[in-house]
């Protein structure tokens, strides 16, 4: 493997732009102005970005299921169905099979991002990094020494994490997530989103241009002659039809509420992202489901594979490969225009590490722990062997990963000074609402 090759590169800022082209218009401002905020929230929302420079330079070849926007963000905390707090890998948009050291370069550059927001000396960024790295390595390396059943089914367990983290400020941050994450479900999601109407029935709040009831949208997104009900309820149908039988009657206790719009993340923003809300037919249980278009990974043109008959089935299938255990509630469906979602819980105790938070040791004991994290769903999908016969030695291996995330990290602060110019230049909007 060689350091990234970042001449005569796709334009940065038209690859962002392309794929904007089929996304809701009136996000696409609070798009730009999420990612103008720093060089990491750039990088954040231009995985389209580094793809293309990653298919540009040599690799092993060795193939695993990658997440494919593996930053240090896309890792945190969720229920397990049987209601444990985990730490896994969370974001699955991007997901493809594809070189293993594609996700391992994400997450390092990542790393190093992250350490330059924190002010940390070129020294302590690099530490960080290597650090990481090779913490990925020596996971690979006992998973590769494991019978498959019981590395299958590993875990981090959140307690040893919190006892055994050197960390004070990781420590004590993860035992506040730990408390914050389980009261992150869906009657919190309603208090904070939702508002009684005037005949006292719950209704998302209508909030745009982040939160937009469906109800008040009169876009071109419908099929004609539809109501938004009639719509929504084509598509829930067909999502039901392709989750467990037990989970349908689970899910015929609840009635449909009302639904909107919900703009989420950096690089997600302006796809067709919605909340539901229902409620059962007692009137005290609620469910928050989230419904997020899946549109082809950034991965798909660099890999030479078939096109998956769906979208959000591929998000849906490479996130259980990845995870040790997934939403029950996972699963795909189409809209009548043809567009494809994958639908889960929303809120559902997830939370995410905030690094701004941290120090240099906490940064690099969190890195650790997310390179542990990836490796093992790496070694679920691939060849355990291969993978540490390609590192090689663990030194070498996270001193060229290393030179390649500087490279990664460098490169995504021109590309954000680019954004900065166009935006100043008036060629690309922003919104004061973020």
């Amino acid at each position: 493997m060689q350091p990234p090759v970042l001449v005569d590169r796709p334009n940065p800022i038209d690859l962002m732009l392309a794929q904007e082209e089929s996304r809701l218009d009136w996000l696409l401002p609070v798009r730009h102005s999420r990612m103008a905020v720093s060089a990491f929230t750039f990088f954040r929302g231009t995985a389209v970005v580094m793809a293309a420079d990653l298919a540009r330079q040599p690799h092993s070849g060795v193939m695993v299921q990658l997440c494919g926007d593996a930053h240090l963000l896309n890792f945190g905390f969720y229920a397990s169905p049987e209601r444990h707090l985990l730490f896994d890998l969370n974001d699955f948009d991007e997901t493809h099979p594809g070189p293993f050291e594609w996700d391992v370069q994400r997450l390092a550059g990542s790393m190093v991002l992250a350490a330059r927001d924190l002010n940390l000396s070129v020294k302590q960024q690099e530490k960080v990094c290597r650090r990481t790295v090779r913490a990925y390595a020596k996971a690979m390396a006992q998973f590769a020494a494991m019978p498959v059943m019981e590395m299958w089914v590993m875990q981090l367990d959140l307690v040893d994490l919190i006892e055994e983290a050197e960390s004070k400020i990781l420590k004590r941050h993860v035992q506040s997530l730990a408390a914050r994450a389980q009261q992150r479900n869906s009657r919190q999601a309603v208090s904070k989103l939702c508002e009684k109407d005037l005949s006292g029935e719950l209704r998302f709040r209508h909030d745009p241009p982040l939160i937009f009831r469906f109800s008040e949208f009169q876009g071109k997104w419908l099929d004609d002659g539809l109501s938004w009900q009639q719509w929504h309820e084509q598509a829930f149908q067909l999502y039901l039809d392709n989750i467990r039988p037990e989970l349908r009657t689970l899910l015929s206790n609840f009635q449909h509420i009302d639904s909107a719009f919900k703009a989420v993340g950096i690089g997600s923003v302006g796809m067709r992202c919605a909340v539901g809300l229902w409620m059962d037919q007692r009137g005290q249980e609620m469910l928050v489901f989230q419904g997020k278009q899946a549109q082809p990974s950034v991965l798909a043109p660099y890999v030479n594979l078939p096109v998956p008959d769906h979208q959000g089935q591929r998000v849906v299938q490479g996130q259980r490969l990845m995870q040790t255990a997934s939403d029950p509630f996972l699963g795909w469906t189409s809209t009548p225009a043809g567009n494809h979602y994958y639908w889960r819980q929303f809120r559902d105790w997830k939370l995410s590490v905030d690094v701004s938070l941290l120090d240099a040791e906490g940064l690099s004991e969190y890195g650790q722990l997310c390179a542990w994290t990836l490796a093992k769903a790496h070694a679920r999908s691939g060849d355990r062997g291969a993978i540490c016969e390609a590192i090689g030695s663990s030194k070498a291996f996270a001193g060229t990963v290393l030179e390649q995330a500087l490279g990664h990290a460098d490169q995504a602060q021109l590309d954000h000074q680019s954004l900065l110019s166009r935006i100043a230049r008036g060629e690309i909007s922003t919104s004061a609402v973020f």
